[in-house]
């Protein structure tokens, strides 16, 4: 019986142990060296563990590729980040999971850039991925305005 005993703690220990050392960690880096960034910014992210997730370019269109918010800057955002949302969740992610996000943008201006915090703040939540953010002259559409794409790690 003692030896049923100690060899079942013992596999309960492998057990447990693996499953720490498979268990995803986050680290988000942002040296003091480096100038001070928004809260909307991260100078890096260390993962540990998980499987990786790459997403494709995410924009304003609906399941018969129709642009959704023709002109409308804030209506494509809200749009793009609702189709990555939905790639994240048949990914078993979520926007938490993010680690890098690309974003595409078309004439990026400041009336542009304040929307897209207002947005991406409410979608990352605290911890937001390390992002590029670029100004773009034209993307897959003549009417779109943005795409985000992105690299989510989960556990």
């Amino acid at each position: 019986m003692k030896i049923f005993i100690r060899k079942s703690l013992i596999l309960m220990s492998i057990i447990f142990l693996g499953k720490l050392c498979d268990a995803q960690e986050k680290q988000f880096i942002n040296p003091d060296s480096l100038p001070p960034l928004s809260k909307n910014y991260t100078q890096a992210v260390k993962v540990k563990g998980g499987s990786t997730i790459f997403i494709a370019g995410q924009a304003s269109v609906n399941a018969k590729k129709e642009l959704i918010g023709k002109g409308d800057f804030e209506a494509q955002v809200t749009r793009t980040l609702e189709n990555l949302r939905t790639v994240l969740s048949a990914s078993k992610a979520t926007p938490a999971d993010l680690v890098k996000i690309n974003i595409y943008v078309v004439d990026l201006n400041s009336d542009k850039l304040m929307i897209l915090r207002d947005h991406l703040k409410d979608f990352v939540g605290p911890n937001p991925p390390v992002s590029t953010l670029l100004g773009v002259q034209a993307l897959f559409n003549k009417d779109a305005l943005i795409e985000i794409e992105g690299i989510a790690v989960v556990h």
